[in-house]
């Protein structure tokens, strides 16, 4: 046993279970490595200025062998600590790259975040659940992100993929804040569930467009920061397949595959204001987009119906920008 780059044992992370170091024969490839990049984006939520998430490790899991963790940490930091606010549309920022790792089939991936010490133990918890992330909203109050399960469980996701022997992957991970950050029952706390979306970033596309100002409602956006103003609500959502019926979300398999808030800013090269969406990190394909302005209203785990005003198919096609505007006529 041996370890590859900057991948650790998890006994040294405080993980006790016997095995789970990093093995040259995980994977399926008989003991081959290739080499994999990992990056995160953001599925945008309303009334947050900023999440803060800190990273510590990103665990990986062959379907064969033990566990591996990569140490995510910048140097002569302990966390890896990014703003996915930032992140929205087709921006991105990645944890590692290019990290060497057994070749073959993995089962799933897992965040490790930096614990709370001083409040893992607070009233009302569950074991070590408390994070140092943080949730900031507009007008400057913070609360912290706890983990229900336990900061060992981390925020897992079960989507399985494949690193090819002598070959290079390169994956995404979308962070659906929109789902993933509810309101904990106990004060300064929010939760942060496990709703994470992996792409092969060879395969995906994006969708954009404008929104025409005569049909957003009037009064509904606000400046964040200069040339760039947030409309809470008003959001555009992209499920998968043509002629889609939109739906509130509700945490199914016929939820949209991610959502795009639409931002009024302004554009340097025609010294103009408009409404405009991204939804980045899309599969190649077919897909419906559709408008709402009641993004800020949906809530998955409550049943919460929401009206969408327009809806147009899309096709998305690998490396490119498809462009679909919602006029309102």
């Amino acid at each position: 046993m041996h370890k590859i780059g900057n991948l650790t044992r998890l006994v040294g992370f405080g993980i006790a279970t016997a095995g789970l170091v990093a093995c040259g024969g995980g994977g399926s490839s008989g003991g081959g490595t290739g080499q994999m990049s990992l990056a995160v984006t953001d599925a945008p939520v309303d009334s947050a200025s900023r999440v803060v998430v800190r990273f510590t490790h990103v665990e990986l899991k062959p379907e064969q062998g033990g566990s591996i963790l990569i140490d995510v940490s910048e140097e002569g930091e302990p966390v890896r600590e990014i703003d996915l606010l930032t992140l929205q549309g087709e921006d991105f920022k990645p944890l590692f790259e290019n990290e060497e790792v057994p070749a073959g089939d993995y089962a799933w991936l897992r965040f490790h975040l930096e614990k709370d010490d001083e409040r893992a133990g607070f009233p009302g918890s569950q074991g070590d659940i408390a994070t140092t992330s943080f949730i900031e909203f507009v007008g400057g109050n913070q609360d912290r992100l706890i983990i229900p399960g336990a900061n060992q469980a981390g925020l897992q996701l079960s989507s399985g993929f494949s690193v090819p022997e002598d070959g290079q992957v390169s994956f995404t991970v979308d962070f659906d804040l929109r789902k993933a950050i509810k309101e904990d029952s106990r004060e300064g706390f929010h939760r942060m569930r496990r709703s994470l979306r992996l792409v092969d970033n060879s395969s995906v596309g994006s969708i954009t467009g404008t929104v025409d100002p005569t049909i957003v409602p009037g009064d509904r956006c606000e400046e964040r920061e200069e040339g760039l103003h947030a409309c809470p609500g008003v959001a555009v959502y992209v499920f998968e397949d043509h002629d889609r019926e939109p739906r509130d979300l509700r945490d199914d398999d016929d939820d949209a595959v991610t959502t795009a808030n639409v931002y009024y800013r302004h554009v340097e090269a025609t010294d103009d204001w408009e409404y405009r969406y991204t939804a980045g990190f899309l599969e190649a394909g077919d897909h419906t987009v559709a408008l709402t302005f009641e993004a800020d209203q949906d809530d998955p785990e409550e049943a919460t119906l929401i009206e969408f005003v327009d809806q147009a198919n899309a096709e998305v096609t690998a490396g490119d920008a498809t462009r679909m505007d919602f006029s309102g006529s």
